[in-house]
């Protein structure tokens, strides 16, 4: 099986074809989008700011890892702390949804109920967190906000206090210790010195070795060993040594115990100073956060958003739709283009016949009409006779002929079958409108009615079925006995104004089936159907036969093999491309000339017109006054 590739013009003439499919399904979305739309609970939105300082450092009293805040963990790490379940529970007792009262189970609603509202995140590279709430309440989503950043910052208030409250404790249990050591080493200092008599020249000498040991140390920074004041110093930190050596035991103890006492006096004096800054911020209720922006009751909600859903569910229509279009235009087995018809049959297309809606007069004909009469009166209004001469319906049937004469009725060809794969294709009505127009280019034309299953040619003539065709083979009549004529045609259902006003009607003649038989088959098969046949071709210019459809009968196989050609007449988007090419293999197998394919009630959205066989609809004849007037 031929395949083929879409370019643009194929997709635009997919888009055509299937428009209301695509219509209908951009629709339907469209439509179920802004009901769901509707049908969502509105959400609205608030939010609170809040900026954040740096963590709350005591000098000499703060771990080392204190002194340093980084931003970006310190900020993740109060963003996690704004989610967390205790931040909602606290939130939840503020704004008196929880009391001592409330079960555990209802707390739990409460809270989860919080935490699922609240959210917060970092702003940008800054130190603000923005604290947002939803709710479909506009009301408490502005106080769910806030409340929950106030909580935030007096729940920063009470962490910074309870560590200075745990510093300034810390510091007092230390002072009160060193005090003690402070006053038992004077006491030890007194004592000695009462006993021993000792005057306290070791410790001005030990005072005096650390002073010149922190003054050596310091040199050394600078200047070698070798450099005459470290020298010089060293000296003297050497002489000193030899003094306290000569000190008696008394002297060196005393210098201990009053090391010991100097020690004791130092912190007690750095404990007292750290003791009095942890009562100062103690004391001091410093904010950790800050509200900058408050949270404000929402006028509109963030969800769901109408425009936004909107503008999808149409986009999402139109793809869908021409998605739909694609699988529709996929799964259809017909035949969409004439390149596609005639590369796939390998057969040319000899006439595209357009559809043709019934003007307002045959409107009003059809309406008169009872539903039995319906059916055969909308076939009637399909042959050419009650078209303009230079309709576009006419003109294509013009057309036709033209493209016949020089493929099918070429090199003395004058007998033709024509058929279609099913039934429904508008095989008759083709059939007869071709030998009205043939009759009118001044051939002359016998029109026969072979189609002895269900014939319905003489019904759309306005013609009695007998007597015809089977009593002309049976033997009963002879052939120019039951052929119809003008006279015939003019006192026919058709009406003589529609029959006068048509020239050329004089050329055409009709044979009509005749009576059923119980076998055609048997008939067409017959040596006298071979005659008739070679009756017809030497008194006629050309010999149009109406047979039934091929997939049904073997009728058109059996016909085909006494005529000079054969022409399927197929309905496009009516049947599947697999039964129109069956239909054709058959005749080729039983040796029957097949000369091309008719495309019958196209639409212009069902066929393209980029291969050569474009017809324009629309266009339109000028007389010569209207010539003038342009």
């Amino acid at each position: 099986m031929a395949q083929y590739e879409l370019n643009f013009h194929d997709y635009w003439r997919i888009v055509t074809k299937r428009k209301l499919v695509i219509a209908l399904t951009a629709v339907s979305v469209l439509g179920s989008a802004i009901v769901f739309t509707n049908l969502q609970t509105p959400v609205y939105q608030a939010a609170a700011t809040v900026k954040v300082e740096p963590s709350l450092v005591i000098e000499g009293v703060s771990s080392p890892d204190q002194s340093g805040w980084d931003s970006v963990t310190a900020l993740n790490t109060e963003v996690k702390i704004i989610k967390s379940t205790l931040m909602a529970t606290r939130t939840a007792i503020k704004l008196g949804l929880i009391d001592s009262n409330t079960t555990e189970e209802q707390k739990a609603v409460f809270v989860g109920a919080i935490q699922g509202k609240v959210a917060a995140e970092r702003v940008g590279e800054t130190n603000l967190i923005l604290i947002s709430a939803e709710s479909s309440d506009p009301v408490e989503t502005a106080k769910l906000a806030n409340a929950t950043a106030q909580v935030y910052i007096e729940k920063g208030i009470e962490d910074r206090n309870r560590r200075a409250s745990d510093m300034r404790k810390f510091v007092e249990t230390q002072l009160a210790d060193a005090e003690r050591k402070l006053k038992k080493s004077e006491d030890a200092v007194r004592m000695y010195t009462e006993n021993s008599g000792a005057k306290g020249v070791g410790g001005y000498l030990t005072q005096h070795l650390m002073e010149l040991e922190t003054r050596k140390a310091n040199l050394e920074k600078q200047y070698t060993e070798q450099h005459p004041e470290v020298r010089k110093l060293k000296e003297e930190i050497n002489r000193t040594e030899d003094q306290m050596k000569q000190l008696p035991a008394e002297e060196l103890e005393y210098a201990r115990l009053d090391r010991e006492v100097k020690i004791n006096e130092e912190l007690y004096t750095l404990l007292a100073k750290r003791y009095k800054e942890a009562q100062i911020s103690e004391a001091d209720r410093v904010q950790s956060a800050f509200i900058v922006t408050p949270a404000v009751e929402p006028k509109s909600p963030v969800k769901p958003n109408r425009t936004v859903n909107t503008a999808v569910g149409a986009f999402i229509g139109v793809f869908l739709g021409f998605v739909l279009a694609l699988i529709i235009e996929n799964l259809d087995t017909s035949i969409g283009t004439i390149e596609d018809m005639e590369k796939y049959l390998n057969l040319p297309v000899l006439g595209v016949i357009p559809h043709v809606e019934p003007d307002a007069k045959q409107k009003a004909w059809l309406a008169k009409s009872t539903p039995k009469e319906q059916r055969l009166n909308m076939l009637r209004s399909k042959l050419i006779v009650f078209h303009p001469a230079k309709s576009a319906f006419a003109e294509s049937y013009n057309t036709l002929r033209t493209n016949m004469k020089f493929t099918a009725l070429k090199e003395g060809k004058k007998v033709l079958t024509f058929t279609s794969a099913g039934i429904s294709e508008g095989k008759t009505i083709t059939t007869a409108n071709f030998a009205i127009t043939a009759a009118q280019s001044g051939m002359k034309t016998l029109l026969v009615e072979t189609d002895l299953r269900r014939p319905s040619l003489h019904m759309i003539f306005g013609l009695s079925r007998e007597p015809g065709f089977s009593d002309c083979i049976i033997g009963t009549r002879k052939w120019q006995d039951v052929v119809r004529r003008t006279t015939d045609f003019l006192l026919s259902d058709l009406g003589a104004e529609k029959i006068l006003s048509f020239p050329g009607i004089e050329n055409l003649n009709l044979m009509t089936s005749g009576p059923m038989v119980a076998n055609p088959m048997d008939l067409l098969s017959s040596a006298e159907f071979s005659r008739l046949i070679k009756e017809f071709s030497a008194n006629y210019d050309l010999v149009v036969l109406d047979c039934p459809p091929i997939l049904m009968f073997a009728d058109a196989m059996i016909t085909g093999t006494h005529t000079d050609g054969t022409i399927i007449v197929y309905q496009v988007g009516r049947m599947a491309r697999y039964a129109l090419k069956r239909a054709k293999d058959q005749l080729i197998n039983v040796k029957v000339p097949v000369q091309g394919v008719i495309l019958n009630n196209v639409r212009t959205s069902e066929i393209s017109t980029d291969y050569g066989y474009g017809y324009n609809y629309s266009y339109k004849y000028y007389s010569k006054e209207n010539e003038a007037s342009r």
